[in-house]
Protein backbone atom coordinates (compact mmCIF):
# COMPACT_ATOMS: atom_id res chain seq x y z
CA UNK A 1 0.00 0.00 0.00
CA UNK A 2 1.36 3.31 -1.22
CA UNK A 3 1.45 6.60 1.12
CA UNK A 4 -1.57 7.98 -0.70
CA UNK A 5 -3.52 5.12 0.09
CA UNK A 6 -2.62 4.95 3.60
CA UNK A 7 -3.54 8.54 3.93
CA UNK A 8 -7.36 7.70 2.80
CA UNK A 9 -7.33 4.65 4.90
CA UNK A 10 -7.24 6.41 7.96
CA UNK A 11 -9.98 7.23 10.40
CA UNK A 12 -10.28 10.55 11.97
CA UNK A 13 -10.01 10.32 15.59
CA UNK A 14 -12.35 13.07 16.49
CA UNK A 15 -15.25 11.99 17.81
CA UNK A 16 -17.73 13.42 19.63
CA UNK A 17 -19.39 11.81 22.38
CA UNK A 18 -23.26 13.49 21.55
CA UNK A 19 -24.89 11.90 24.25
CA UNK A 20 -22.59 14.23 27.00
CA UNK A 21 -22.97 16.72 25.06
CA UNK A 22 -26.49 17.12 24.68
CA UNK A 23 -27.24 16.79 28.19
CA UNK A 24 -27.41 20.63 28.49
CA UNK A 25 -30.09 20.74 26.07
CA UNK A 26 -32.11 18.00 27.80
CA UNK A 27 -31.90 20.17 31.23
CA UNK A 28 -32.74 23.59 30.19
CA UNK A 29 -32.75 26.25 32.90
CA UNK A 30 -35.12 27.36 34.90
CA UNK A 31 -36.04 30.97 33.58
CA UNK A 32 -36.53 28.77 30.09
CA UNK A 33 -38.83 26.19 31.54
CA UNK A 34 -42.02 29.32 31.30
CA UNK A 35 -41.00 30.47 28.25
CA UNK A 36 -41.73 30.02 24.68
CA UNK A 37 -39.31 27.12 24.32
CA UNK A 38 -41.38 25.11 27.13
CA UNK A 39 -44.19 23.91 24.34
CA UNK A 40 -42.49 20.72 24.32
CA UNK A 41 -44.64 20.16 27.87
CA UNK A 42 -46.63 22.72 28.13
CA UNK A 43 -50.49 22.34 27.56
CA UNK A 44 -50.81 25.97 26.13
CA UNK A 45 -49.25 26.48 22.88
CA UNK A 46 -46.12 29.57 23.83
CA UNK A 47 -47.99 33.18 21.62
CA UNK A 48 -45.35 35.58 20.17
CA UNK A 49 -44.28 37.87 22.60
CA UNK A 50 -46.03 41.38 22.30
CA UNK A 51 -42.45 42.89 23.95
CA UNK A 52 -39.44 43.33 21.77
CA UNK A 53 -37.41 40.13 21.30
CA UNK A 54 -34.27 39.51 20.18
CA UNK A 55 -34.35 35.95 17.66
CA UNK A 56 -30.74 34.10 16.80
CA UNK A 57 -30.91 32.80 13.71
CA UNK A 58 -27.62 30.38 12.23
CA UNK A 59 -26.11 31.35 9.13
CA UNK A 60 -23.51 28.91 7.55
CA UNK A 61 -20.33 30.93 7.26
CA UNK A 62 -18.73 29.71 3.70
CA UNK A 63 -15.75 31.81 4.20
CA UNK A 64 -16.35 33.36 0.34
CA UNK A 65 -17.91 36.43 0.63
CA UNK A 66 -17.17 38.91 -2.58
CA UNK A 67 -15.11 41.76 -1.50
CA UNK A 68 -17.61 44.41 0.00
CA UNK A 69 -20.21 42.41 0.70
CA UNK A 70 -20.12 42.56 4.49
CA UNK A 71 -19.86 40.04 7.21
CA UNK A 72 -22.55 36.86 6.72
CA UNK A 73 -24.24 38.63 9.58
CA UNK A 74 -24.48 41.75 8.64
CA UNK A 75 -25.02 42.43 5.11
CA UNK A 76 -27.31 43.34 2.26
CA UNK A 77 -29.77 40.68 3.14
CA UNK A 78 -29.63 40.19 6.73
CA UNK A 79 -30.57 44.40 6.83
CA UNK A 80 -33.77 43.66 3.75
CA UNK A 81 -34.93 40.82 6.31
CA UNK A 82 -34.61 42.79 9.44
CA UNK A 83 -36.16 45.95 7.94
CA UNK A 84 -39.01 43.57 6.01
CA UNK A 85 -39.83 41.37 9.18
CA UNK A 86 -38.09 42.11 11.91
CA UNK A 87 -39.01 45.82 12.56
CA UNK A 88 -42.59 45.42 11.73
CA UNK A 89 -42.92 42.50 14.64
CA UNK A 90 -40.71 44.06 16.97
CA UNK A 91 -37.87 41.53 16.75
CA UNK A 92 -34.18 42.23 16.20
CA UNK A 93 -32.50 39.35 14.07
CA UNK A 94 -29.23 38.72 15.13
CA UNK A 95 -27.30 36.41 12.55
CA UNK A 96 -25.25 33.74 13.96
CA UNK A 97 -22.11 32.38 11.92
CA UNK A 98 -21.36 28.97 11.42
CA UNK A 99 -18.40 27.77 9.64
CA UNK A 100 -19.99 25.22 7.05
CA UNK A 101 -17.11 22.92 6.95
CA UNK A 102 -17.43 22.72 10.71
CA UNK A 103 -21.46 22.72 11.42
CA UNK A 104 -22.08 19.79 12.85
CA UNK A 105 -19.28 20.13 15.40
CA UNK A 106 -20.20 23.64 15.96
CA UNK A 107 -23.80 22.86 16.52
CA UNK A 108 -23.35 20.15 19.04
CA UNK A 109 -20.82 22.52 21.20
CA UNK A 110 -23.62 25.27 21.07
CA UNK A 111 -26.33 22.94 21.76
CA UNK A 112 -24.50 21.65 24.58
CA UNK A 113 -23.59 24.40 26.02
CA UNK A 114 -27.39 26.05 25.99
CA UNK A 115 -25.94 28.79 23.57
CA UNK A 116 -27.48 27.30 20.33
CA UNK A 117 -29.30 30.34 18.55
CA UNK A 118 -33.26 29.84 18.14
CA UNK A 119 -33.22 28.76 14.80
CA UNK A 120 -30.42 26.49 13.77
CA UNK A 121 -30.34 23.43 10.74
CA UNK A 122 -28.91 20.41 10.00
CA UNK A 123 -28.53 18.10 6.72
CA UNK A 124 -27.07 15.30 8.72
CA UNK A 125 -29.75 12.65 9.80
CA UNK A 126 -27.47 10.90 12.83
CA UNK A 127 -27.19 14.77 14.45
CA UNK A 128 -30.73 15.18 14.45
CA UNK A 129 -31.63 12.00 15.76
CA UNK A 130 -28.94 12.30 18.91
CA UNK A 131 -30.91 15.78 19.50
CA UNK A 132 -34.40 14.16 19.07
CA UNK A 133 -33.31 11.05 21.72
CA UNK A 134 -31.44 13.04 23.78
CA UNK A 135 -34.59 15.78 24.16
CA UNK A 136 -33.11 18.70 22.78
CA UNK A 137 -35.60 19.69 20.75
CA UNK A 138 -38.78 21.75 21.00
CA UNK A 139 -42.00 20.06 19.87
CA UNK A 140 -43.50 22.30 17.11
CA UNK A 141 -46.25 20.96 16.80
CA UNK A 142 -48.75 23.66 17.62
CA UNK A 143 -46.90 26.16 17.23
CA UNK A 144 -46.81 25.61 13.47
CA UNK A 145 -50.64 25.35 13.61
CA UNK A 146 -50.98 28.46 15.37
CA UNK A 147 -48.24 30.74 13.83
CA UNK A 148 -47.15 29.13 10.28
CA UNK A 149 -49.96 28.90 7.69
CA UNK A 150 -47.78 29.80 5.01
CA UNK A 151 -45.50 27.22 6.17
CA UNK A 152 -47.86 24.79 6.43
CA UNK A 153 -49.02 25.52 2.73
CA UNK A 154 -45.94 25.26 1.60
CA UNK A 155 -43.90 22.74 3.00
CA UNK A 156 -47.25 20.33 2.91
CA UNK A 157 -47.99 17.49 4.43
CA UNK A 158 -45.64 15.16 3.09
CA UNK A 159 -42.22 17.08 3.73
CA UNK A 160 -43.66 18.59 6.80
CA UNK A 161 -43.49 14.43 7.98
CA UNK A 162 -40.16 14.22 7.50
CA UNK A 163 -39.93 16.05 10.38
CA UNK A 164 -42.23 14.21 13.33
CA UNK A 165 -40.13 11.42 15.52
CA UNK A 166 -42.61 9.12 17.77
CA UNK A 167 -45.35 11.36 17.16
CA UNK A 168 -44.09 14.89 17.39
CA UNK A 169 -42.99 17.25 15.08
CA UNK A 170 -39.23 18.25 16.62
CA UNK A 171 -38.04 19.78 12.76
CA UNK A 172 -39.24 21.79 9.86
CA UNK A 173 -37.62 20.17 6.93
CA UNK A 174 -36.69 22.47 4.27
CA UNK A 175 -38.15 21.55 0.67
CA UNK A 176 -36.00 20.40 -1.89
CA UNK A 177 -37.30 21.15 -4.98
CA UNK A 178 -35.47 19.08 -7.13
CA UNK A 179 -34.51 15.42 -5.94
CA UNK A 180 -31.65 14.95 -8.42
CA UNK A 181 -28.40 13.99 -7.60
CA UNK A 182 -25.75 11.82 -9.72
CA UNK A 183 -25.97 11.99 -13.94
CA UNK A 184 -23.68 10.89 -16.24
CA UNK A 185 -21.50 12.79 -18.92
CA UNK A 186 -19.30 11.05 -22.08
CA UNK A 187 -17.14 12.26 -24.72
CA UNK A 188 -19.48 12.92 -27.84
CA UNK A 189 -15.98 13.58 -30.24
CA UNK A 190 -14.24 10.82 -29.18
CA UNK A 191 -17.67 8.69 -29.95
CA UNK A 192 -17.50 10.36 -33.13
CA UNK A 193 -14.18 9.83 -33.87
CA UNK A 194 -14.80 5.58 -32.91
CA UNK A 195 -18.12 5.62 -34.34
CA UNK A 196 -19.80 4.45 -31.81
CA UNK A 197 -22.86 5.56 -29.99
CA UNK A 198 -23.78 6.62 -27.09
CA UNK A 199 -23.76 3.71 -24.68
CA UNK A 200 -27.58 2.85 -23.55
CA UNK A 201 -26.50 -0.24 -21.32
CA UNK A 202 -23.90 -1.37 -18.83
CA UNK A 203 -22.28 -3.55 -21.46
CA UNK A 204 -22.30 -0.67 -24.08
CA UNK A 205 -20.84 1.36 -21.92
CA UNK A 206 -18.36 -1.16 -21.32
CA UNK A 207 -17.22 -1.93 -24.66
CA UNK A 208 -17.18 1.68 -25.12
CA UNK A 209 -14.74 3.05 -22.25
CA UNK A 210 -12.52 -0.33 -23.25
CA UNK A 211 -12.59 1.20 -26.81
CA UNK A 212 -11.29 4.77 -25.08
CA UNK A 213 -9.14 2.79 -23.62
CA UNK A 214 -7.60 0.93 -26.67
CA UNK A 215 -7.43 3.57 -29.28
CA UNK A 216 -7.26 6.79 -26.97
CA UNK A 217 -9.45 8.84 -29.71
CA UNK A 218 -8.11 11.47 -27.56
CA UNK A 219 -4.81 11.29 -28.18
CA UNK A 220 -3.84 12.03 -24.51
CA UNK A 221 -0.80 9.99 -24.88
CA UNK A 222 -1.50 7.17 -22.50
CA UNK A 223 -2.96 9.36 -19.84
CA UNK A 224 -6.53 8.62 -20.79
CA UNK A 225 -8.43 8.20 -17.98
CA UNK A 226 -11.38 6.50 -19.46
CA UNK A 227 -14.00 6.38 -16.77
CA UNK A 228 -14.07 9.09 -13.75
CA UNK A 229 -15.87 9.91 -11.25
CA UNK A 230 -15.52 12.80 -8.60
CA UNK A 231 -15.95 11.72 -5.36
CA UNK A 232 -16.07 8.92 -2.81
CA UNK A 233 -16.07 10.86 0.60
CA UNK A 234 -19.88 10.87 1.35
CA UNK A 235 -20.76 13.91 1.18
CA UNK A 236 -23.20 13.20 -1.34
CA UNK A 237 -24.47 10.09 -2.32
CA UNK A 238 -21.22 8.11 -3.41
CA UNK A 239 -20.80 8.43 -7.60
CA UNK A 240 -19.80 5.02 -7.72
CA UNK A 241 -22.99 3.81 -6.42
CA UNK A 242 -25.14 4.78 -9.52
CA UNK A 243 -23.19 1.98 -11.37
CA UNK A 244 -23.00 -0.48 -8.63
CA UNK A 245 -27.37 0.39 -7.67
CA UNK A 246 -27.70 -1.13 -11.29
CA UNK A 247 -26.37 -4.26 -10.04
CA UNK A 248 -28.22 -4.73 -7.11
CA UNK A 249 -31.19 -7.05 -7.14
CA UNK A 250 -34.92 -6.75 -6.15
CA UNK A 251 -35.92 -6.90 -2.42
CA UNK A 252 -38.79 -7.53 -0.38
CA UNK A 253 -40.02 -4.22 1.31
CA UNK A 254 -38.57 -5.73 4.77
CA UNK A 255 -35.29 -5.98 3.00
CA UNK A 256 -35.19 -3.00 1.53
CA UNK A 257 -35.94 -1.56 5.44
CA UNK A 258 -33.64 -3.44 6.95
CA UNK A 259 -31.00 -3.47 4.15
CA UNK A 260 -30.93 0.35 3.32
CA UNK A 261 -28.53 3.16 5.29
CA UNK A 262 -28.80 6.53 6.40
CA UNK A 263 -26.12 8.88 5.47
CA UNK A 264 -25.27 7.15 2.25
CA UNK A 265 -23.09 4.21 4.04
CA UNK A 266 -22.57 1.94 0.90
CA UNK A 267 -25.08 -1.04 1.74
CA UNK A 268 -22.66 -3.92 1.44
CA UNK A 269 -25.49 -6.40 2.36
CA UNK A 270 -28.06 -5.61 -0.43
CA UNK A 271 -28.00 -8.36 -3.17
CA UNK A 272 -25.96 -7.79 -6.08
CA UNK A 273 -23.82 -5.02 -4.56
CA UNK A 274 -20.68 -7.47 -4.73
CA UNK A 275 -21.13 -7.70 -8.40
CA UNK A 276 -21.24 -4.31 -8.77
CA UNK A 277 -18.07 -3.52 -6.94
CA UNK A 278 -16.62 -6.90 -8.52
CA UNK A 279 -17.65 -5.14 -12.18
CA UNK A 280 -15.67 -1.58 -11.17
CA UNK A 281 -12.67 -4.63 -9.56
CA UNK A 282 -12.64 -5.57 -12.85
CA UNK A 283 -12.53 -2.09 -14.49
CA UNK A 284 -9.51 -1.10 -12.56
CA UNK A 285 -7.79 -4.15 -13.24
CA UNK A 286 -8.10 -3.23 -17.03
CA UNK A 287 -7.11 0.34 -16.62
CA UNK A 288 -10.23 1.99 -17.22
CA UNK A 289 -10.86 3.76 -14.00
CA UNK A 290 -8.83 6.59 -12.48
CA UNK A 291 -6.34 4.61 -9.59
CA UNK A 292 -6.14 7.52 -7.44
CA UNK A 293 -9.89 8.09 -7.50
CA UNK A 294 -10.12 7.51 -3.66
CA UNK A 295 -7.56 9.99 -2.91
CA UNK A 296 -9.67 13.04 -4.65
CA UNK A 297 -12.20 13.98 -2.21
CA UNK A 298 -12.67 17.22 -3.03
CA UNK A 299 -13.24 16.80 -6.52
CA UNK A 300 -10.09 19.17 -7.77
CA UNK A 301 -8.26 16.48 -9.45
CA UNK A 302 -10.78 14.96 -11.25
CA UNK A 303 -11.87 18.19 -12.34
CA UNK A 304 -8.49 19.17 -14.08
CA UNK A 305 -8.65 15.92 -15.70
CA UNK A 306 -11.43 16.71 -17.54
CA UNK A 307 -10.22 20.23 -17.92
CA UNK A 308 -7.16 18.65 -19.48
CA UNK A 309 -9.20 16.62 -22.07
CA UNK A 310 -8.21 13.02 -20.30
CA UNK A 311 -11.56 11.69 -19.04
CA UNK A 312 -13.52 9.90 -21.65
CA UNK A 313 -16.91 9.34 -19.76
CA UNK A 314 -17.37 10.05 -15.83
CA UNK A 315 -20.18 10.34 -12.91
CA UNK A 316 -20.92 13.37 -10.74
CA UNK A 317 -23.51 15.69 -9.96
CA UNK A 318 -26.28 16.20 -12.30
CA UNK A 319 -25.84 19.97 -13.95
CA UNK A 320 -21.98 20.13 -12.00
CA UNK A 321 -21.76 24.10 -11.04
CA UNK A 322 -18.00 23.31 -11.87
CA UNK A 323 -17.89 21.43 -14.82
CA UNK A 324 -20.57 24.14 -16.66
CA UNK A 325 -21.01 27.34 -14.25
CA UNK A 326 -18.57 28.99 -11.80
CA UNK A 327 -15.88 26.67 -12.56
CA UNK A 328 -15.75 26.70 -16.09
CA UNK A 329 -14.50 23.58 -16.35
CA UNK A 330 -15.88 22.98 -19.43
CA UNK A 331 -15.13 26.51 -21.46
CA UNK A 332 -11.55 24.91 -19.90
CA UNK A 333 -12.42 22.23 -21.86
CA UNK A 334 -12.89 23.51 -24.99
CA UNK A 335 -9.59 26.19 -24.93
CA UNK A 336 -7.55 23.12 -24.17
CA UNK A 337 -8.79 20.50 -26.66
CA UNK A 338 -11.00 22.50 -29.47
CA UNK A 339 -13.98 20.65 -30.13
CA UNK A 340 -14.25 18.45 -27.14
CA UNK A 341 -17.82 17.78 -25.92
CA UNK A 342 -19.54 15.90 -23.37
CA UNK A 343 -23.12 15.06 -23.83
CA UNK A 344 -24.95 12.97 -21.07
CA UNK A 345 -25.67 9.48 -20.97
CA UNK A 346 -27.72 6.95 -18.32
CA UNK A 347 -26.13 3.37 -19.43
CA UNK A 348 -26.51 1.39 -16.05
CA UNK A 349 -29.35 -0.82 -16.24
CA UNK A 350 -30.74 -3.43 -13.68
CA UNK A 351 -32.32 -6.34 -14.44
CA UNK A 352 -35.64 -4.68 -15.27
CA UNK A 353 -33.99 -2.51 -17.41
CA UNK A 354 -34.31 0.56 -15.07
CA UNK A 355 -31.15 2.83 -14.82
CA UNK A 356 -31.93 3.23 -10.55
CA UNK A 357 -29.86 5.50 -8.69
CA UNK A 358 -30.13 7.11 -5.44
CA UNK A 359 -31.64 10.50 -5.04
CA UNK A 360 -32.31 13.16 -2.10
CA UNK A 361 -35.51 12.57 -0.23
CA UNK A 362 -38.04 15.64 -1.01
CA UNK A 363 -36.60 17.76 1.97
CA UNK A 364 -33.03 19.78 2.76
CA UNK A 365 -31.94 20.91 6.02
CA UNK A 366 -33.72 19.74 8.83
CA UNK A 367 -34.60 23.14 10.89
CA UNK A 368 -34.48 22.91 14.69
CA UNK A 369 -35.59 25.07 17.23
CA UNK A 370 -33.43 24.05 20.63
CA UNK A 371 -35.31 23.63 24.31
CA UNK A 372 -33.40 26.12 25.83
CA UNK A 373 -34.97 28.62 23.08
CA UNK A 374 -37.09 31.19 24.58
CA UNK A 375 -38.69 32.45 21.29
CA UNK A 376 -39.74 29.23 20.05
CA UNK A 377 -43.23 31.21 18.46
CA UNK A 378 -41.40 34.25 16.83
CA UNK A 379 -38.85 31.52 15.32
CA UNK A 380 -42.19 29.79 13.59
CA UNK A 381 -43.55 33.27 12.89
CA UNK A 382 -40.17 33.88 10.91
CA UNK A 383 -40.29 30.75 8.79
CA UNK A 384 -43.73 31.32 8.03
CA UNK A 385 -42.77 34.76 6.68
CA UNK A 386 -40.30 33.62 4.68
CA UNK A 387 -42.60 31.45 3.03
CA UNK A 388 -44.52 33.80 1.82
CA UNK A 389 -44.23 33.19 -2.39
CA UNK A 390 -43.21 36.94 -3.04
CA UNK A 391 -40.72 36.86 0.22
CA UNK A 392 -39.29 33.59 -0.75
CA UNK A 393 -38.84 34.61 -4.73
CA UNK A 394 -37.32 37.84 -3.64
CA UNK A 395 -34.74 35.49 -0.93
CA UNK A 396 -34.19 33.05 -4.00
CA UNK A 397 -33.13 35.38 -6.67
CA UNK A 398 -32.84 38.88 -5.29
CA UNK A 399 -34.45 41.85 -6.53
CA UNK A 400 -34.94 42.45 -10.02
CA UNK A 401 -32.99 45.19 -11.99
CA UNK A 402 -30.39 44.81 -9.32
CA UNK A 403 -29.68 40.66 -9.56
CA UNK A 404 -31.50 39.67 -12.34
CA UNK A 405 -33.72 40.13 -15.24
CA UNK A 406 -36.77 38.05 -16.81
CA UNK A 407 -36.19 36.08 -19.30
CA UNK A 408 -39.44 33.55 -20.38
CA UNK A 409 -40.72 34.19 -17.33
CA UNK A 410 -37.72 32.99 -15.62
CA UNK A 411 -35.17 35.00 -13.47
CA UNK A 412 -31.85 35.55 -15.57
CA UNK A 413 -28.76 36.01 -12.96
CA UNK A 414 -26.94 39.44 -13.55
CA UNK A 415 -23.35 38.24 -12.98
CA UNK A 416 -21.87 41.77 -12.60
CA UNK A 417 -19.12 42.29 -9.59
CA UNK A 418 -22.17 44.60 -8.17
CA UNK A 419 -24.74 42.14 -8.45
CA UNK A 420 -22.64 39.92 -6.68
CA UNK A 421 -21.47 41.95 -4.00
CA UNK A 422 -25.41 41.78 -2.42
CA UNK A 423 -26.29 37.99 -4.12
CA UNK A 424 -24.35 35.20 -3.04
CA UNK A 425 -25.07 32.07 -1.20
CA UNK A 426 -28.46 33.34 -0.32
CA UNK A 427 -29.85 29.85 -0.31
CA UNK A 428 -28.23 30.12 3.34
CA UNK A 429 -30.49 32.40 4.29
CA UNK A 430 -33.71 31.46 2.85
CA UNK A 431 -33.83 28.21 4.62
CA UNK A 432 -37.05 27.19 4.23
CA UNK A 433 -36.13 25.68 0.58
CA UNK A 434 -33.66 24.20 -1.02
CA UNK A 435 -33.28 25.36 -4.52
CA UNK A 436 -36.08 27.47 -6.43
CA UNK A 437 -39.29 27.41 -6.84
CA UNK A 438 -41.57 27.88 -9.79
CA UNK A 439 -44.50 25.36 -9.38
CA UNK A 440 -43.60 22.42 -11.31
CA UNK A 441 -40.83 20.04 -11.95
CA UNK A 442 -40.72 20.90 -15.39
CA UNK A 443 -40.25 24.49 -14.62
CA UNK A 444 -37.86 24.36 -11.93
CA UNK A 445 -35.84 22.17 -14.59
CA UNK A 446 -35.43 24.73 -16.87
CA UNK A 447 -35.36 27.60 -14.69
CA UNK A 448 -32.71 26.05 -13.09
CA UNK A 449 -30.93 24.89 -16.73
CA UNK A 450 -30.63 28.76 -16.87
CA UNK A 451 -27.93 29.22 -14.68
CA UNK A 452 -25.67 27.34 -17.34
CA UNK A 453 -26.24 29.38 -20.70
CA UNK A 454 -23.49 27.53 -22.39
CA UNK A 455 -24.53 24.24 -21.18
CA UNK A 456 -28.31 24.59 -21.22
CA UNK A 457 -29.36 21.49 -23.11
CA UNK A 458 -26.85 19.85 -21.65
CA UNK A 459 -27.95 20.68 -17.49
CA UNK A 460 -31.71 20.12 -18.38
CA UNK A 461 -30.87 16.34 -19.62
CA UNK A 462 -28.08 15.60 -16.73
CA UNK A 463 -30.97 16.59 -14.20
CA UNK A 464 -33.81 14.60 -15.83
CA UNK A 465 -31.04 11.30 -16.65
CA UNK A 466 -30.45 11.78 -12.39
CA UNK A 467 -34.39 11.86 -11.76
CA UNK A 468 -35.13 9.06 -13.95
CA UNK A 469 -35.61 5.83 -11.87
CA UNK A 470 -34.56 7.34 -8.87
CA UNK A 471 -35.28 6.06 -5.45
CA UNK A 472 -35.20 7.24 -1.61
CA UNK A 473 -34.03 5.47 1.45
CA UNK A 474 -36.91 3.95 3.08
CA UNK A 475 -37.47 6.05 6.60
CA UNK A 476 -38.18 5.27 10.09
CA UNK A 477 -40.68 7.13 12.31
CA UNK A 478 -38.15 6.92 14.89
CA UNK A 479 -34.58 7.15 15.48
CA UNK A 480 -32.96 4.23 14.83
CA UNK A 481 -30.33 3.85 18.26
CA UNK A 482 -27.79 1.70 16.50
CA UNK A 483 -27.11 4.24 13.53
CA UNK A 484 -26.34 7.08 15.85
CA UNK A 485 -24.33 4.73 18.19
CA UNK A 486 -22.59 3.30 15.36
CA UNK A 487 -23.04 5.34 12.02
CA UNK A 488 -20.11 7.31 11.63
CA UNK A 489 -17.51 4.15 12.28
CA UNK A 490 -19.60 2.04 9.56
CA UNK A 491 -19.52 4.63 7.49
CA UNK A 492 -15.60 4.83 7.25
CA UNK A 493 -15.17 1.01 7.56
CA UNK A 494 -17.81 0.77 4.46
CA UNK A 495 -16.15 2.84 2.56
CA UNK A 496 -12.65 0.96 3.53
CA UNK A 497 -14.25 -1.83 2.38
CA UNK A 498 -15.50 -0.58 -1.24
CA UNK A 499 -12.14 1.04 -2.17
CA UNK A 500 -10.24 -1.71 -1.05
CA UNK A 501 -12.58 -4.14 -2.86
CA UNK A 502 -12.19 -2.24 -5.86
CA UNK A 503 -8.33 -1.84 -5.75
CA UNK A 504 -7.87 -5.29 -4.48
CA UNK A 505 -6.27 -7.86 -7.08
CA UNK A 506 -8.91 -9.73 -9.26
CA UNK A 507 -8.22 -13.14 -7.34
CA UNK A 508 -8.18 -11.35 -3.95
CA UNK A 509 -11.34 -9.90 -4.84
CA UNK A 510 -13.89 -12.03 -2.86
CA UNK A 511 -11.65 -12.65 0.38
CA UNK A 512 -11.40 -8.51 0.34
CA UNK A 513 -14.92 -7.53 0.33
CA UNK A 514 -16.02 -10.57 2.53
CA UNK A 515 -13.48 -9.59 4.90
CA UNK A 516 -14.58 -6.11 4.58
CA UNK A 517 -18.50 -7.04 5.03
CA UNK A 518 -17.45 -9.73 8.49
CA UNK A 519 -15.70 -6.37 9.54
CA UNK A 520 -18.44 -4.27 9.26
CA UNK A 521 -20.86 -6.57 10.31
CA UNK A 522 -18.87 -7.22 13.91
CA UNK A 523 -18.51 -3.60 14.82
CA UNK A 524 -22.41 -2.75 14.58
CA UNK A 525 -23.49 -3.53 11.58
CA UNK A 526 -25.71 -6.63 11.84
CA UNK A 527 -27.17 -4.95 15.61
CA UNK A 528 -27.85 -1.88 12.45
CA UNK A 529 -29.79 -4.09 10.50
CA UNK A 530 -32.20 -5.65 13.07
CA UNK A 531 -32.95 -2.80 15.16
CA UNK A 532 -34.24 -1.56 11.30
CA UNK A 533 -36.03 -4.70 10.93
CA UNK A 534 -37.72 -4.74 14.05
CA UNK A 535 -38.41 -1.24 14.10
CA UNK A 536 -40.00 -2.01 10.43
CA UNK A 537 -42.01 -4.69 11.74
CA UNK A 538 -43.07 -2.64 14.84
CA UNK A 539 -44.38 0.27 12.13
CA UNK A 540 -46.34 -2.58 10.22
CA UNK A 541 -48.61 -3.15 13.27
CA UNK A 542 -49.68 -0.17 13.71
Amino acid sequence: MNAKQRKWFGISTSVIVLAGLLSACSSAPKEASSSAAAGATSSATPAVSKDPVTLKVEVFDRGNAPAGAGPVDNNFWTQWIQKNFGDPNNIKLQFIPVPRNQEVDKLNILMASGDAPDLVFTYDTTTINNYVKSGGLTDLSSLIDANGPNLKKFLGTDVLSYGIFSGKQYAIPAKRTLQYTQSSYIRKDWLDKLGMPVPKTTDEFYKTIKAFKEKDPGQTGGKVIPYDFSSLDGTAITTPGVLISSFVKKLSEEDNYALSTSNYIPELQKPGYKDGLQFLNKMNSEGLINPDFALDKDGKSFEKDVANGLVGAFTALAAHPNLMGTGNVFDTLKKNVPGAEYVAMDPFTNEEGKSVKGIYDPIGAYIMVPKTSKHAAEAVKYLDWMSKSDVLFTLTNGIEGQHYTLENGFPKTITTDEAKKTFYNNSDIAIVINGKDFGSQEKNIEATSLSFPNYKELAKQTINNALKDGYTIPRFDRPIDSEIKYGKTLKDKALEAVVKSIMAKPDDFNKTFDAGVQEYLKIGGQTVIDERRAAYKDMKKK
